[in-house]
């Protein structure tokens, strides 16, 4: 994306702990497409970090950075994360709403899912409505389970 959203934290501003004395920790999250694309991580992960360190620079955040840690949709993969992405699947329209996979797990009577890689989707307020849902079917699980 030529201009993505991005998540920027500052936990040192909460937890000094975080940081050495003077100085800042900042957490950069830029959505990026998963390994299923066709972006060479191997050789993209250089270009990423100079638009994330402009981004800060422009932003005027701190930018005397001492240490930064990069971590790609390869490093994502490496811990098991299908496709390389932390944030479930895509916004394709053959991936949302009712197309998304489904919070009951048929193979293990009781298992239920909330969260963004189930239905409904992703973002807070329709997370929430996967927590709903799947505390509703605990619940109707449950009663038959009693009875």
């Amino acid at each position: 994306m030529l201009d993505p959203s991005r998540l920027v934290t500052i936990p040192s501003l909460d937890d000094p702990t975080t940081a050495p004395t003077g100085c800042s920790t900042l957490y950069v999250f830029e959505p990026v497409p998963h390994l299923d694309g066709k972006i060479n991580w191997s050789t993209e992960a250089k270009q990423l970090r100079g638009r994330l360190h402009t981004f800060l620079e422009t932003h005027r955040y701190p930018g005397e950075v001492i240490t930064d840690h990069l971590v790609t949709p390869l490093d994502w993969q490496a811990q098991g994360m299908a496709a390389g992405t932390p944030v479930a699947l895509a916004h394709a329209f053959g991936q949302t709403g009712p197309f998304r996979p489904s919070n009951v797990e048929r193979r293990l009577p009781g298992m239920f899912f909330a969260a963004s890689g189930t239905v409904p989707g992703v973002g807070v307020p329709v997370v929430l409505i996967s927590g709903k849902l799947a505390a509703s079917r605990v619940a109707t699980y449950l009663r038959e389970q009693a009875r």
